[in-house]
């Protein structure tokens, strides 16, 4: 058993896409088995997940300047309890573009880190898709429920997770539903639904999400193409080896079923 402060750190490296595919694969094996393990790793993500998208910005109210402008320029106005006088509060005003120059070097420096967290997070996370991907493919756990009627998948896949995800054969020429499963991405169960376009396997990748809706995003990955968006409360991320063009007729097929949800 691993002590506690360790097990802390390789909880934290699993959350964000640091551990090497062996101890990833070590905890994602537990979490089928352990409740607790599962909380744990879903608190950790909750708590990033709020980080990246709850926090807020507060811009001083302008009066607040146009109160400090005219006490400079009618001193009489002021109480009388107030020590401040007019040379201090002009030598504070003198320093304001400064002050201002420094917040606005802060805030290009919170933006540009900002920026390669979310482009740093975006990778771990492709990594995980073309990792769960290529296990799914090699090994005996393309599916737990094999069947290609929507109706049979949802319900079994809607059993095992704390959401429903969307269901639906693809309306595209070679297209065969092959079922769903039971994955782990971002430290959480997620719903795999599995198709089969002529020889090729496409994984379809499906969970909550309070992000934003946002375009589909492509790339590729090591021979895979990949494509990921936030729509209607879910992500989606779809990982294939299927040629660039065949794979965006697969993913517009896709968006569509979300539509239709």
């Amino acid at each position: 058993m691993m002590r506690s402060e360790i097990e802390s750190q390789k909880l934290n490296a699993f959350v964000d896409g640091e551990l090497d595919a062996l101890s990833l694969r070590e905890i994602e094996e537990r979490m089928k088995h352990d409740e607790g393990l599962r909380a744990q790793v879903a608190g950790l993500r909750q708590l990033r997940q709020n980080l990246r998208e709850l926090a807020d910005y507060h811009v001083a109210p302008k009066a607040f300047r146009q109160r400090i402008e005219a006490m400079v320029a009618s001193p009489t106005v002021m109480p009388t309890r107030l020590s401040i006088g007019k040379d201090t509060i002009q030598r504070w005003l003198n320093w304001r573009p400064m002050v201002v120059s420094f917040a606005l070097v802060a805030l290009a420096a919170l933006t540009l880190n900002l920026t390669w967290w979310r482009s740093g997070y975006d990778e771990r996370l492709r990594q995980e898709v073309v990792a769960s991907h290529v296990r799914s493919t090699l090994g005996q756990h393309l599916v737990d429920v094999a069947s290609s009627d929507q109706h049979t998948v949802k319900p079994w896949l809607s059993s095992r997770l704390d959401f429903s995800p969307p269901v639906r054969e693809l309306q595209i020429p070679g297209s065969v539903f092959l079922g769903g499963r039971v994955d782990y991405l971002e430290g959480r169960s997620v719903a795999a639904l599995v198709y089969r376009q002529r020889e090729h396997v496409v994984n379809s990748f499906v969970w909550p999400t309070t992000a934003a809706d946002s375009t589909t995003d492509f790339s590729a990955e090591r021979g895979f193409q990949i494509a990921h968006w936030s729509r209607s409360g879910m992500n989606h991320w779809v990982i294939s080896d299927v040629n660039r063009e065949e794979f965006t007729t697969i993913v517009r097929g896709l968006e569509s079923i979300d539509d239709q949800r």
